[in-house]
């Protein structure tokens, strides 16, 4: 043992902790660092099915009950266990959706905007209406458009020699693939815009409102996969 280490023991001996106490409040004569306990790190997932599997199979572990989900957001799921004596949970797994890349808020031409359509949102009619719009303007189509600042009026292709001027839908509702695929993709309302190129963008017009439905229909999703521990109050699901 090194004479240093060696000296701080004698001294260490020789100073015991005093705990001093001063108008009905106690002190320490030297400060104390609590040492931490072990904690699990976090099991990382990509869905809600691998969730409900680790919640059941662990839920059994006495120092775990009840177990607390909590639904962060559309994409993103954590599970704790319960408060401990050290006023802290361990963080034990969490789930983060794999989502295609949707481009929101920017033209784009249309030809991408209708492969996005058609691999990123969930087929609806509105969904086709859409597509089968955007694939008949060309350039000069939107060129001679109309715009009030709603709505705007284009000229599309309606035949092989005919014409006919289309309204544009100023909002158009649509479910992009935006939260995890074991859950209904939540529709959304999109304000839809064109410019000369041809390019066209969606920008998101719902304030939000997807998300808030998407959180609720992955609580829901818990809620019927693990119905008796809940019942067993075993597990506790928060938003």
């Amino acid at each position: 043992m090194e004479r240093s280490a060696l000296q701080y023991l004698v001294e260490d001996l020789n100073n015991p902790t005093e705990i001093i106490e001063h108008n009905g409040i106690k002190y320490s004569s030297r400060d104390l660092s609590r040492i931490p306990e072990v904690a699990p790190k976090p099991f990382a997932t990509k869905s809600l099915a691998s969730i409900v599997e680790l919640v059941s199979r662990e839920s059994k572990h006495p120092r775990l009950n009840p177990l607390i989900i909590h639904v962060v957001s559309p994409t993103k799921v954590n599970v704790y266990s319960e408060l401990r004596d050290d006023l802290d949970r361990f963080h034990l797994y969490t789930a983060e959706a794999e989502l295609p890349r949707i481009t929101l808020g920017s033209f784009i031409d249309l030809e991408q905007m209708n492969i996005m359509l058609k691999s990123t949102f969930v087929p609806t009619e509105s969904r086709d209406a859409l597509i089968a719009l955007l694939g008949g303007i060309k350039e000069d189509n939107v060129r001679t458009s109309t715009d009030d600042g709603i709505s705007q009026t284009v000229t599309a292709k309606a035949g092989i020699a005919t014409v006919a001027n289309v309204t544009v839908p100023p909002i158009v509702k649509l479910a992009p693939f935006r939260t995890f695929n074991e859950i209904p993709q939540p529709e959304g309302e999109f304000l839809l815009r064109l410019r000369q190129g041809p390019v066209a963008a969606l920008f998101e017009a719902d304030g939000g409102a997807w998300s808030i439905q998407a959180r609720k229909n992955i609580k829901q999703y818990f809620l019927l996969e693990l119905e008796d521990l809940i019942e067993a109050e075993k597990l506790i699901i928060t938003e």
